[in-house]
């Protein structure tokens, strides 16, 4: 099968348009920041346009053009009255703050390989996140060794290739 690339901004302003409409959209992720429970390249997200903003959720939103100016898939951390602070469950120590009207889309489904529908808000699915948060002081050193673990490295590898040479470029 052949891959198209588009760019993030081609891509994703008639997404937001959609959610801005009112609709669900489905969505390939790409990239890492939200490993281990969102893989780029392999996962689904359906999105559903935001109503209220709470911690633990997973948003898109848009970062401004002083940081590059890209739409970005992150977990909420906390909501102080239109301030948002955000990190992705793959990034080891960065945070971001954004308005909340920098936040357009909610993710409600994952569908992992595409296919199996999982329910990021599950009790399941939170006590992960939370014991995934409270390991923050060496998420760096799990992703190293998720990342290396041989069944991983045969699809990481290459995303993180194609990642380094976009940087290059």
């Amino acid at each position: 099968m052949e891959k198209m690339v588009i760019a993030n901004d081609e891509f994703f302003v008639p997404v937001r348009q959609m959610l801005e409409e009112g609709h669900s959209v489905t969505i390939p992720v790409k990239g890492f920041s939200m490993l281990p429970f969102i893989r780029g390249e392999r996962d689904l997200v359906v999105l559903e346009p935001v109503g209220e903003v709470r911690p633990d959720d997973i948003v898109l939103f848009h970062i401004g053009p002083e940081k590059g100016g890209r739409y970005v898939m992150h977990r909420v951390l906390s909501v102080a009255g239109d301030r948002v602070e955000i990190q992705g469950d793959g990034v080891p120590v960065n945070r971001e703050r954004v308005l909340r009207s920098q936040i357009f889309g909610k993710a409600v489904s994952i569908l992992r390989d595409g296919e199996k529908a999982v329910d990021p808000y599950s009790p399941r699915e939170l006590r992960k996140v939370h014991l995934w948060q409270a390991l923050r002081p060496v998420r760096r050193y799990l992703l190293f060794i998720y990342r290396n673990l041989p069944w991983n490295r045969r699809w990481l590898k290459p995303q993180y290739a194609e990642a380094l040479k976009q940087y290059e470029d």
